[in-house]
């Protein structure tokens, strides 16, 4: 054969698996590259719904209330839909085309989760997009014949119990802690900035520092005029009616005209060193709730709800777990065997992350929320419009680990066709900087230097050690985020060149004008951990136990965990049997 007839015969072999090549790698290349574009779009969306609910709770000061809330997670999953929408719409997709792709989306709050899908419901006799009821972070428990109730977990040591125990039906809520943290727990003066918007435009707005307490689940702000707490501390009339108010909506001041609230407000001043300070009591209340004898036994006798539930609940191990229909719950995702849940102890202690109480705790979230997920999935896939078989991703153990101890957002979105590929993704974004939830590393401490820290932070130790600082307060790291103040209405312009606002409808301010110190809240490194400051075990890198009740003069495991029970105290406002 002629070489010209074999170079013809290769080109006419050749070439056409050339050009079916080129379009395989060619499809691929643009698959991976849609793949990476929508990752980058999930995450960004998810991310911005969580911002948006971190904002909406920042600057609503009845994001604790339930319907309140339902509303920031509604307009928290808009913002996700909206952003999702709007980076995907150049590949001409929609809002409405996108939520048939979302299968599910997971909101964790701080004593139960929400999950969005389509549901069928009863009110309209058909499925649709919204919220599912809210499902509690719960556990049912059965012993013998006298033993059946249910705990509802949260995302910290405070439990609520309700069933039968020991033959007696018993529904109680508090917090479980060990007797080794509550050392010396004294009231404390908290001090927070406000902007105050006037009704008379030329009085200038500007950022003032009052002190305060929270009072029925809101805070309430001593008047720095001194003229109304002068005379008799104990006023109630005209001049005690100007003493202390709430920051309203209109970031105006709302006074507190209530006899008896006033009354109540009163007997938290101080007179220290002639000067009258209101004080909180928050961290006092905290323990005192689950360490002195506030409840009875089943004898009647007074008795701490810790050692409440130690006497009745010590023995349940997760062998006793079962789920509704009785039968035991043995797919928990981690085992600890016969450990017993409730038996409270410095070892078994639910304020740290490695207690047995707190690896159950994590356990009957992972559980529920599976269980509930998979269900949601399962429903969307038997209507889904699009023809698509959803399924629930393998999620990892550091990716439960978020889930089960902060507020999150767990989005998925499958079955969008990419070219060689169908994509298929989800994306978790967590964000404790917000009015639902402290966790134990959302307390910052502030000094005289102007800056705030972590409770581990070795620079803090250091300067402590030296008194070249002192510490001026600890506050959740939900009041070192900038807080908007918005102005409306005739006089913003007026109101915007006194402020300096956005286009003359904003305003903004920090809490707590602190600086982040940098090597802690920056660059994240030299620190201990919480739980090393609650054991009170710090080891530098020396090897040397360093003393963190004692510290120039300064115990900061006491001022840490003060902060961290008044913190978790002041957000406890719904769903709670304190007492019974």
């Amino acid at each position: 054969m002629k070489l010209q007839h074999i170079i013809i015969i290769f080109v006419i072999i050749i070439v056409p698996i050339s050009l079916v090549l080129s379009v395989y790698i060619n499809m691929h290349i643009k698959t991976i590259e849609n793949q990476t574009k929508y990752n980058n779009i999930l995450i960004n969306a998810t991310y911005d719904g969580i911002k948006a609910f971190q904002l909406n709770t920042a600057n609503n000061m009845y994001s604790t209330i339930s319907n309140s809330k339902i509303r920031d997670i509604e307009a928290s999953i808009n913002v996700f839909f909206n952003s999702l929408g709007t980076n995907m719409g150049v590949s001409g997709y929609s809002k409405e085309d996108l939520q048939p792709y979302v299968p599910a989306i997971l909101f964790t709050l701080y004593d139960g989760y929400y999950i969005y899908s389509n549901f069928y419901d009863t009110e309209y006799g058909e499925y649709r997009y919204g919220l599912k009821p809210f499902n509690y972070y719960s556990c049912r428990y059965k012993t013998g014949n006298n033993t059946d109730f249910v705990v509802n977990y949260t995302l910290d040591n405070t439990i609520t119990i309700i069933g039968t125990v020991k033959g007696h039906y018993v529904i109680k809520t508090g917090h479980l802690i060990a007797d080794s943290d509550r050392s010396v727990i004294a009231d404390e003066i908290l001090r927070e900035n406000l902007i105050i918007l006037s009704d008379d435009v030329n009085v200038e707005p500007t950022t003032e520092n009052f002190q305060y307490i929270v009072y029925n689940s809101q805070k309430i702000y001593k008047d720095n005029n001194p003229d109304a707490f002068s005379g008799d501390i104990n006023d109630t009339g005209e001049k005690g009616k100007k003493r202390y108010f709430y920051y309203s909506s209109e970031y105006k001041k709302n006074y507190v005209t209530t006899i008896s609230d006033i009354e109540y407000l009163n007997n938290h001043l101080r007179n220290i060193n002639g000067q009258l300070y209101l004080c909180s009591d928050s961290a006092t209340k905290y323990y005192s709730e689950s360490l002195d004898p506030l409840t009875t036994d089943f004898n009647g006798d007074p008795i701490s709800f810790t050692n409440w539930v130690d006497k009745y609940l010590g023995n349940i191990t997760p062998n006793d777990a079962v789920d509704v229909d009785g039968n035991a719950i043995t797919d928990f995702a981690t085992n600890i065997g016969n450990e017993k849940i409730f038996d409270i102890s410095d070892e078994n202690n639910p304020i740290k992350t490695d207690s047995v109480f707190n690896e159950h705790r994590m356990n009957v979230i992972r559980k529920s929320i599976e269980t509930n997920l998979l269900s949601a999935i399962a429903t969307f896939t038997s209507h889904t419009v699009i023809g698509y078989e959803f399924s629930m991703p393998q999620l990892g153990e550091e990716e439960w680990d978020k889930i089960q101890n902060n507020v999150c957002m767990l989005t998925f979105f499958e079955g969008v066709p990419i070219g060689a590929k169908v994509y298929n993704n989800y994306c978790i974004v967590s964000n404790n900087t917000n009015q639902e939830t402290v966790g134990n590393d959302s307390i910052f401490i502030v000094d005289s230097n102007g800056e705030y820290h972590k409770p581990g932070c070795l620079k803090l130790i250091e300067n402590l050690k030296s008194n070249s600082v002192n510490i001026e307060g600890a506050y959740p790291s939900s009041e070192f985020e900038r807080k908007t103040v918005s102005i409306t209405g005739e006089d913003s312009n007026a109101h915007s060149q006194i402020l300096g606002a956005d286009s003359g409808k904003y305003a903004y301010y920090y809490p707590e004008a602190y600086t982040p110190c940098y090597d802690c809240i920056v660059t994240a490194s030299k620190t201990y951990s919480t739980d090393n400051i609650i054991a009170d075990n710090v080891i530098d890198e020396n090897g040397n136990k360093v003393q963190v009740t004692n510290l120039g003069g300064t115990n900061l495991r006491q001022l840490y965990l003060t902060a961290l029970a008044r913190s978790r105290y002041n957000l406890y406002v719904t769903n709670g049997y304190f007492g019974y």
